[in-house]
């Protein structure tokens, strides 16, 4: 956490609106401990492997079978040592912060100048909604620096969320959900743009209601 911490107090990762950085400094000063484990039938794999045939005292770290076993008989262990790889999946939030460079092809193409790997990474901007600041964006950044040594992008770029009228989260719950499709049945597709675009400005929400959509029909 230190180095993402730093990334953006050094100006290496930029975030718009700059009021965001405080949140950024809040959480990354303040880590605590999460599970990253989950049992689902999907997901990226713990890289944990349990030595022997029963128990988890013992294990090691490693990308693949092969290097688990070279880490295992560095320990001391014979080569026919049996070896179980953790059958939990790592959480989303995890598996996610892998996404800048683990989509192209890292590790396998590390040092590869021809790769996607060298010619997309780092990339330039993330556009992405302010409440998943830490959530994703910092992990991203976090395991980005650990793993590769340099910032996933450049830029931060921070929207805001789409509310119901009156401020609140939309939620199938509260029945406060405006469906695009019917609105665009009903308004036509350029008066929702215009109504989502007009009087907005960096990870300020948009309040929606069905008025300002009418009205921009019609003014279109």
């Amino acid at each position: 956490g230190a180095k993402a911490l730093k990334a953006v107090q050094d100006g290496d990762i930029k975030i718009v609106p700059q009021r965001f950085d405080k949140i950024w400094y809040n959480w990354l000063t303040d880590i605590h401990d999460w599970c990253v484990s989950r049992q689902l039938w999907w997901g990226h794999r713990i890289p944990v492997w349990y030595v022997g045939e029963t128990g988890e005292a013992e294990y090691v770290v490693a990308r693949n079978d092969k290097e688990a076993r070279e880490k295992a008989v560095a320990a001391g262990h014979p080569e026919d040592v049996t070896l179980r790889q953790e059958e939990d999946v790592l959480d989303t939030w995890f598996s996610s912060g892998l996404w800048p460079f683990a989509t192209l092809g890292w590790p396998g193409n590390e040092g590869d100048m021809d790769s996607d790997l060298a010619r997309f990474y780092p990339a330039t901007c993330l556009e992405t909604g302010y409440d998943i600041l830490f959530f994703w964006v910092a992990r991203m950044a976090m395991m980005g620096i650990e793993l590769t040594g340099k910032s996933p992008f450049d830029v931060v770029y921070l929207h805001g969320l789409v509310r119901a009228a009156d401020g609140t989260k939309m939620s199938k719950t509260k029945g406060n959900v405006i469906d695009p499709l019917d609105t665009v049945a009903e308004y036509g597709a350029d008066s929702l743009r215009y109504s989502l675009v007009t009087g907005v400005t960096p990870g300020q929400d948009i309040p929606l209601n069905m008025e300002k959509i009418a009205a921009n029909r019609n003014f279109a």
